[in-house]
């Protein structure tokens, strides 16, 4: 077949044949180390694992094998082999390294005999040069199946090349120097010792130098298991400065902090080096080094034994490649994908919340995670779910709040929206001494945001300190805006949710309710219709009295209506002034007490002197004045409402409790909708228009507060108004 007319297969004339390059080649040929070159090329290999690796002098047509390691000739000493159209003749033409990832399909190479007939699959070829630049030979690796070459892979060739040119320089040179001074006769035995003696020392030197320059993690043992190599590389990865010489193999698990990558810790016999030794051979093999007062680090291992020319094992080698960053980026991708799940999967905040601190505290191996969301009306942040890890104590905090007057973490957080890493809780600031004195060390923590608003806080704790992570701050803070998206999604459901109902429910009420006292005055009207024209007003004044009723309950229900319509849409702002909450109970309980005496109730009060907050006096007069009014009104004879007012949590709680009939659990939401009543009020016909709660759930609503119900049977209920000391900015007038 003939040679395509390219750089990579020149012909005879070209600088691949030059007399200066043919000399070159030649000189070192015979300079060159052969032991030197064998022990190189199993180095790179190892650290490459590649199986075949290969240094060789390239002529024309013709390669002198130098060294190799792997299937061929290894240790075997030098050989002469075709070198035609090889790869190897192609990088000596061109000057440059040859990087192939898949030789089967590079047109280039494809129709080798190297691809053809012995199957090459991927390659990389480095030149080497002598002390005049001039490329003699090439140091190359190879591989059965096309892969892709990492930079660091392709960085220990092009060391290895450079290394064994300076390597070959002085060994050329220091030929050339002995052989132009030495005598015709043969040198004695001293000299030849000494030579001997110095290119061993010369060798050992350049070895030593090579493992150093490595950045791949080397380690090799002799037959019995001692330690015989040890490079800096390695050292750095587990974190082992101690002179490591002595160390037997039993002591490699706990010396070398080797742990399983599920944290299990290494035993002895399973250590890669001794796998090795045992006649293993490991490909890829990943181990956590947990080393004190270290990041953990992740180490992909290759390993072999190492055998003589006869085949007898006489040591091992395994090499290390740092591969923290790559499983660190995959165990944060399924961090984020447990913790999506999670909230995906369960409804209940709670639940949800408490699932995905689990995952990513499983994924992520951090033994305590919390999650605390704002109560917007007390102004602090209360502790929605908590994770520890199995067979952990948890963290003993009391108060399960943090309010506006701590300091710390988490209130830091809230307050500025930004994320925070203590590197270690025990002292600073920012420190924790509860969790400190839990064995806990670095704490980060996470703005969870609803839209401009910092909503709550997520928090994970790690049992070692550590130093922030750029990469698991993104992580975090993107579950953090899933959960902040997880409450707005089921707030929104929320809402869409009471709004249908709220729609049809009201037609239905409206039309009810409004009908009900539009027929009593359709129906007396009628009758007065039909009596006699001279009959007195006297004679038909109860006929009067009822349409007066109804007329006067018609218009309060359409005034009730037309008022909350007007809250809910805005156009009713609140004429917000320094207020005392305690008097305007006062004076409620007051204009209700002779209602209360007239039905044998007892009205009592537990009222603090003064209770300041910002509000529209107006309209929480109004807000307590139905829910002492309902208080009284399903009260029975000789029952008892209670009134107190509490300062609590940065918020006002007014509760008003009586002794009456009781609301269902099943009606307790129920009843604060518009024109809603209990079933047990309707069945006893007391008189009420269902509108009393829902006018005061809007009037706290616009002060930011709520309204809770609690009922124990038959056994009366218990109404509590929250109020925050100072409304939100939405609720104040523009």
């Amino acid at each position: 077949m003939d040679r395509p007319t390219s750089g990579y297969w020149p012909s005879g004339e070209t600088a691949l044949a030059a007399p200066d390059r043919i000399a070159a080649v030649e000189r070192a040929a015979a300079s060159a180390s052969r032991c030197l070159a064998d022990q190189l090329a199993r180095l790179v290999a190892e650290a490459c694992g590649a199986p075949n690796a290969l240094i060789s002098l390239v002529g024309v047509q013709r390669q002198a094998v130098l060294g190799s390691f792997g299937a061929g000739r290894t240790g075997a000493g030098p050989a002469q082999i075709a070198a035609e159209r090889s790869l190897c003749e192609a990088v000596v033409a061109a000057g440059i390294p040859i990087i192939v990832g898949d030789a089967t399909q590079d047109r280039r190479f494809a129709e080798t005999a190297a691809v053809r007939k012995h199957g090459l699959g991927s390659y990389v070829g480095f030149p080497i040069r002598d002390a005049d630049e001039m490329v003699v030979g090439v140091l190359a690796i190879g591989d059965h199946l096309p892969r892709e070459w990492s930079a660091r892979q392709l960085t220990v060739i092009d060391d290895a090349a450079q290394l064994f040119t300076a390597g070959l320089a002085g060994e050329i040179d220091r030929h050339s120097r002995t052989t132009a001074a030495a005598p015709e006769t043969i040198p004695d035995t001293i000299e030849e010792i000494d030579e001997l003696t110095d290119g061993l020392g010369e060798l050992h030197a350049f070895t030593g130098a090579l493992l150093t320059s490595l950045q791949t993690g080397v380690a090799a043992c002799d037959r019995d298991g001692n330690l015989i190599v040890f490079n800096q590389a390695m050292r750095q990865m587990l974190g082992h400065t101690d002179d490591d010489s002595a160390l037997q193999p039993d002591d490699w698990p706990s010396a070398m902090h080797l742990y399983h990558p599920d944290r299990r810790p290494f035993a002895a016999d399973d250590v890669p080096l001794r796998r090795a030794l045992r006649g293993e051979r490991l490909r890829d093999v990943d181990v956590l080094v947990l080393a004190p007062g270290r990041r953990p680090r992740v180490l992909s291992v290759n390993g072999q034994p190492i055998v003589d020319a006869a085949g007898d094992r006489v040591g091992a080698v395994i090499t290390a490649e740092d591969i923290t960053h790559r499983r660190r980026a995959e165990q944060l991708q399924a961090c984020e994908l447990a913790a999506a799940q999670a909230l995906v999967d369960t409804p209940s905040l709670p639940v949800a919340a408490g699932n995905a601190l689990a995952a990513i505290g499983e994924c992520l191996h951090w033994p305590h995670a919390e999650l605390w969301l704002a109560d917007e009306l007390s102004g602090s942040l209360t502790a929605t779910a908590r994770w520890d890890q199995p067979g952990r104590a948890p963290i003993p905090r009391l108060p399960d709040s943090v309010v506006d007057t701590d300091a710390g973490l988490v209130h830091t957080v809230w307050k500025t929206g930004a994320p925070l890493w203590v590197a270690d809780i025990a002292s600073g600031p920012l420190a924790d001494p509860m969790a400190a004195g839990c064995g806990l060390h670095a704490a980060l923590a996470v703005p969870v945001r609803s839209g401009e608003r910092t909503t709550g806080v997520l928090t994970f704790f790690s049992a070692h300190a550590e130093e922030p992570e750029s990469s698991l701050i993104s992580v975090l803070i993107g579950i953090a805006a899933q959960i902040g998206q997880h409450l707005e999604r089921r707030r929104a459901e929320s809402y869409a949710a009471r709004l249908a109902r709220s729609e049809e429910e009201y037609i239905a009420l409206v039309g009810h309710e409004l009908r009900t006292p539009l027929t009593s005055i359709s129906a007396y009207t009628e009758l007065l219709k039909e009596s006699e024209e001279d009959e007195t007003i006297g004679s038909v004044r109860p006929l009067l009295d009822v349409v007066e009723r109804n007329t006067r309950l018609l218009l309060n229900i359409v005034e009730n209506l037309l008022d909350l319509a007007a809250l809910d849409s805005g156009h009713t702002m609140l004429e917000l002034v320094p207020t005392d909450l305690a008097t305007i109970v006062r004076e409620a309980i007051e204009a209700y007490r002779p209602m209360a005496d007239e039905q044998g109730v007892t009205l009592r009060s537990d009222l603090p002197t003064e209770a300041p907050l910002v509000a529209d006096p107006e309209r929480l007069r109004q807000a307590v004045d139905h829910l002492v009014d309902n208080a009284v009104r399903y009260s029975p004879d000789g029952g008892q409402v209670d009134v107190g007012l509490d300062l609590g949590g940065g918020a006002l709680a007014l509760s008003v409790a009586d002794s009456g009939i009781g609301i269902p659990v099943s009606e307790l939401e129920l009843v604060t909708r518009r024109l809603r009543r209990g079933t047990r009020s309707t069945e006893r016909k007391i008189r009420g228009t269902g509108l009393g709660l829902a006018i005061a759930t809007t009037v706290l609503a616009r002060h930011g507060g709520t309204l809770t119900l609690q009922s124990q049977g038959e056994q009366g209920t218990t109404a509590t108004a929250r109020l925050p000391l100072r409304p939100p900015p939405a609720a104040t007038p523009e």
